[in-house]
């Protein structure tokens, strides 16, 4: 009796908390008109749909492209209240020029309605992707963290100041293998654990600044960065660049087997539209929350797969995503 009577106690807390959650969650800040944000990968993806979301809203928006073409792009769709810039965010001297750019619109007064409001660390690459981590070199590993992580940490390092000053608020987008490792993409793996950490960090020594740090948690989502034909292309390049020995332990088999998972996971995709929502509410909602778990996959498999103890975890991962369990041809029959 004593133990019903705890998980009714239990239940009623719990079902309490969600629907005061879900109702303060419903809010959304006044005066949107007045708020300045710096997006970064807004080439494509996430970010070129968040950059357009929030034009449409009113904001002021500071559009970060690594390329003239998406740089023209997003001036040709959006109004003269967005304003595209080009900016690589693994070289330091782009970000100071963004910095500086930013700086002199938004002006340094030190008013939230003049400062930098909202920066949301966007860009990113996928790097080597599919068959097993042994694939990938150093230099694959510097080229994804370079962007993901290490450029995030620049860029967010050099536009702090402006987001003190307006007490704003710090997006970050990882991603569902940022909570489970998937050793067909190692490198960028790695570097979505290393987005979670600094994450979570900047979040708790910011708190005393007025700052809230946002973590976005997409799963697999429908943009060109998963781009089918591209993944199996990047996969076939891998392949080629692999020493004989390696060919001949992992096997054609292997290779094929990878990318028949690649072609099966297009199926499960979702629209990007609700990572943009997610985005958007981080920045705009009256009282976001600090991490955002987008996508049935995150929600339902990668988080209650990342809870178990680490034996169970591994042979569960092995079950719900057989790609994970390839066999080299080497490793088969007991060989």
């Amino acid at each position: 009796m004593e133990v019903l009577t705890l998980l009714e106690i239990t239940a009623v807390l719990w079902v309490t908390y969600l629907v005061v959650t879900w109702w303060l969650e419903r809010g959304r800040l006044s005066q949107l008109t007045d708020k300045t944000v710096l997006i970064t990968g807004c080439d494509t993806g996430f970010g070129n749909l968040l950059a357009r979301r929030l034009d449409q809203l009113g904001l002021r928006v500071f559009a970060g492209c690594l390329t003239e073409a998406g740089v023209a792009e997003l001036r040709q769709a959006c109004s003269e209240r967005l304003q595209p810039i080009q900016m690589d965010v693994t070289k330091t001297d782009s970000v100071q020029d963004a910095f500086r750019l930013v700086e002199q619109a938004v002006g340094s007064k030190g008013l939230s309605k003049t400062c930098l409001w909202g920066l949301v660390n966007n860009a990113g690459i996928l790097g080597v992707m599919g068959g097993t981590m042994e694939w990938a070199t150093l230099e694959d590993y510097q080229a994804v963290l370079s962007v993901n992580l290490l450029g995030m940490i620049d860029v967010t390092k050099t536009f702090l100041p402006l987001i003190k000053k307006s007490r704003g608020r710090i997006v970050n987008v990882a991603s569902g293998v940022g909570r489970l490792a998937m050793p067909q993409g190692a490198p960028y793996t790695v570097s979505k654990y290393g987005v979670e950490a600094f994450s979570d960090c900047l979040r708790r020594a910011m708190r005393c600044f007025g700052i809230k740090v946002h973590i976005i948690e997409p799963g697999f989502f429908r943009t060109p960065i998963n781009n089918q034909e591209n993944l199996l292309r990047r996969l076939d390049q891998t392949w080629q660049r692999q020493s004989p020995e390696t060919k001949t332990e992992y096997g054609e088999e292997f290779l094929q087997a990878a990318k028949d998972g690649i072609v099966a996971s297009e199926r499960f995709m979702e629209d990007p539209v609700l990572v943009v929502d997610a985005m958007d509410h981080a920045l705009c909602a009256t009282h976001p929350r600090s991490r955002y778990v987008v996508g049935w996959d995150v929600r339902f498999m990668f988080m209650p797969i990342s809870w178990l103890p680490t034996d169970l975890g591994d042979l569960a991962l092995r079950l719900v995503e057989p790609e994970t369990a390839l066999t080299p041809v080497c490793c088969k029959d007991g060989k």
